[in-house]
């Protein structure tokens, strides 16, 4: 019983690890692909909807009760709401600082269970989450500096780590009477349904790309949301949201190396000082689970 206890959650954290290395790709993907943010949106939820329809369907598709099925389309709404101000972020930002005030989502989840959940975080999680933010603004803090009158891009990556908070909230919520697979497949449907009627009434670009943008498109369908999303919403199944959120605080650190080598983006010495002191928040935060 106490070996079976102990793998379950070491499982878990192993795919959000993977979950975190997959997602810090997707400014990457967005930056590489020459097309609107939203059209980048909208081919991510349709190449990963494409790569998990086969295996829905062997898994079997459960059609949700009412009140389960309303959460999904909130939750759906809630991540396009994310990534759309998110990737039109991205395309006025650098990708690391995009990626660094998206993830501030780590604040709202922690009030967010304190009000909705009434759960009490322990003082190693504040601590913890201290730590990290220090770090992560390290990691752009120059920009900041340089940068005193926050421009509209980083307006949008705020708002998308409010939205981005919220979809991890709910996923909590819904997951626990809800396998991975099944949670991901109505969630990912409501998606292209939202940001489709969004590149429609804006008139976008749907079609005509170059090769480059199309691989960009797949990456970030496949690798991005099918592969990152789909073991991060395993993990939430075991691992409270409060405790995710702040490990995927990882993500602009990875982003800011991803795109050194292949944006050119400097990764400067506060950077990877920024990086440190990110990990050693996030094992406090961990450290009592």
């Amino acid at each position: 019983m106490k070996t079976e206890t102990f793998q379950i959650p070491l499982k878990a954290y192993l795919f959000l690890l993977l979950g975190v290395f997959c997602i810090a790709w997707s400014a990457i993907f967005v930056k590489m692909a020459d097309a609107p943010a939203l059209t980048s949106g909208f081919y991510r939820y349709f190449f990963c909807f494409l790569g998990l329809l086969p295996i829905w369907i062997y898994k079997k598709i459960e059609i949700p009760k009412r009140a389960t099925f309303l959460w999904l389309m909130f939750a759906g709404l809630l991540f396009v709401a994310d990534m759309s101000l998110w990737n039109l972020s991205i395309l006025r930002t650098s990708a690391s600082v995009s990626t660094l005030l998206a993830n501030n989502a780590s604040v709202f989840v922690g009030l967010g269970t304190l009000i909705f959940f009434k759960k009490t975080l322990p003082r190693s999680y504040w601590i913890g989450l201290a730590v990290a933010m220090v770090g992560v603004f390290l990691v752009a803090g120059k920009d900041f500096i340089q940068n005193p009158n926050v421009g509209l891009g980083h307006l949008m990556a705020i708002g998308a780590a409010l939205f981005y908070a919220g979809y991890m909230l709910i996923t909590q919520k819904v997951r626990s009477g809800m396998d991975t697979v099944n949670f991901m497949g109505w969630t990912l449907l409501a998606c292209i349904v939202f940001s489709f009627i969004t590149c429609w009434q804006q008139d976008l670009e749907m079609i005509h790309f170059n090769q480059k943008t199309w691989i960009a498109f797949i990456g970030s369908g496949l690798i991005c949301h099918f592969a990152g999303w789909l073991s991060i919403n395993y993990a939430l199944g075991f691992i409270p949201a409060a405790i995710v959120s702040p490990t995927l605080l990882i993500q602009p650190v990875l982003t800011s190396i991803i795109s050194y080598f292949l944006l050119g983006e400097i990764l400067r010495t506060e950077q990877i000082i920024g990086g440190i002191i990110v990990l050693f928040g996030i094992y406090m935060v961990n450290k009592r689970s």
